[in-house]
Formats: C-alpha cells, sequence, structure tokens
C-alpha cells in the first residue's frame, strides 16, 4: 500500500480550534490522517512565545482526541529556521520515491511562495495544496502565478494518485480565531474558553503561565 503523507505546518503558539478544525476538515475531505508539524524558528514570522516543547505538548493534548490527526516534530529536531524545502526532503527520504506527500497552507502564505527559500524545488519533493478563503486573492507575482497555472490540478483527490509534483486548491470551512487573538485574550486575564482552545491546553497555558 502506497504510504501518504499529509502535512500542516505552523507555530500553534498555541494550538486552537480553528487550527484543529482546519486539520480535521482536510482529513475528512482526503479520507487519510493529518499530520501536524510545529516549527522551530519561523522563517517569515517572529519567534514564537511559548517554546517547542511547551507547542509540542499542547498538540499532543489537542491531538490526543482526534484519531485523524497527529503530531510530527520533524522541525523540531533541525536546527535554525524551519524552511519546509528541508523538511519536505527529509519527509521525502522517510516515504521513499512512491510515497505521496501533500505539504498544506494557506492562500496567504502561497501568495509569498515565491520569497520562500528553494521555494522553485518544493513540487519535486511533494505536492502543496493550498487552502482558500472566500476573500482570497490569488499570486500576483508573474513567476509564482505562472508556476501555480503550469502545475495545478482541479480537483484537489488527485494529489493522491502520485508522489509529487501538483499544486491543488481546496476551500474549507472558515474559522473566525487567531493565534494572536488568543493570546491577546490570555493577556487580559481570561481564560479561554473550549470555542478557543481545547479544555486541556487551556489549563496547560494557565499552569504555565503563558502569554502573560
Amino acid at each position: 500500500m502506497t504510504a501518504i503523507k499529509v502535512c500542516l505546518g505552523g507555530t500553534f503558539d498555541p494550538v486552537h480550534a480553528g487550527h484543529l478544525g482546519t486539520a480535521k476538515a482536510l482529513a475528512d475531505y482526503l479520507g487519510v490522517q493529518v499530520s501536524l508539524l510545529p516549527n522551530l524558528q519561523p522563517a517569515h514570522r517572529q519567534h514564537p512565545a511559548a517554546s517547542a516543547e511547551q507547542r509540542l505538548a499542547m498538540l499532543h493534548m489537542a491531538c490526543d482526541m482526534h484519531p485523524q490527526l497527529l503530531v510530527d516534530d520533524h522541525e523540531l529536531q533541525r536546527q535554525g529556521p524551519s524552511y519546509t524545502l528541508l523538511s519536505m526532503q527529509s519527509i521525502r527520504q522517510e516515504l521513499g520515491e512512491d510515497g505521496v506527500l501533500i505539504w498544506c497552507m494557506g492562500v496567504d502564505a502561497f501568495a509569498q511562495l515565491h520569497t520562500w527559500y528553494g521555494w522553485q524545488e518544493l513540487l519535486d519533493y511533494g505536492h502543496i495544496l493550498v487552502m482558500d478563503r472566500p476573500d482570497s486573492e490569488m499570486p500576483y507575482d508573474a513567476e509564482l502565478l505562472s508556476y501555480w497555472q503550469t502545475h495545478k490540478v482541479e480537483e484537489p483527490r488527485q494529489l493522491l494518485r502520485s508522489p509529487n509534483g501538483h499544486i491543488a486548491n481546496l476551500r474549507l470551512p472558515q474559522y473566525a480565531i487567531s493565534a494572536t487573538a488568543v493570546r491577546a485574550y490570555i493577556r487580559q486575564g481570561n481564560c479561554p474558553p473550549p470555542s478557543m482552545l481545547p479544555a486541556d491546553v487551556a489549563q496547560y497555558v494557565i499552569a504555565q503561565n503563558l502569554y502573560k
């Protein structure tokens, strides 16, 4: 049976209901488990407020109740910026040449893909699945737009049929929540409700005195 790995990366600082809802919707749509990969040092944003160990612990708590979600610490094992290309290369080695690798990202991230380290090599190692929003905009950079149009497929499930080389777009349910909003809510002295954070994660945040 062909190995399939679907990856959703991020800082997860902290992991919240929006992350989980998106990951579960992905898993349900594709019919496979989805791995959440916390990065060590984001290449395109400020460093996380919580430590790598704390973010990993929160992810395990959040995913333990959802069998369709996995936690992968690939990017925490490598020092320096968490470049997607290096992660995809490492995972490709584990999967072998025939395994299917799908790297998922939001449309905002995809619109900046041409600024990423080794971005034109990403499809050599896997597929890219772009998660759209109703108000999302496609890339405006001419080189990236050409890259997208050259490699795109219309049906996202087509990505499951080959190891690498394609881009697809998928519109998922939207969640009006962000890690920034969660951290601000906590700084105001509030305990996040389950609509923001899983109960175990909220308790951990309070016990660790995070985001104050």
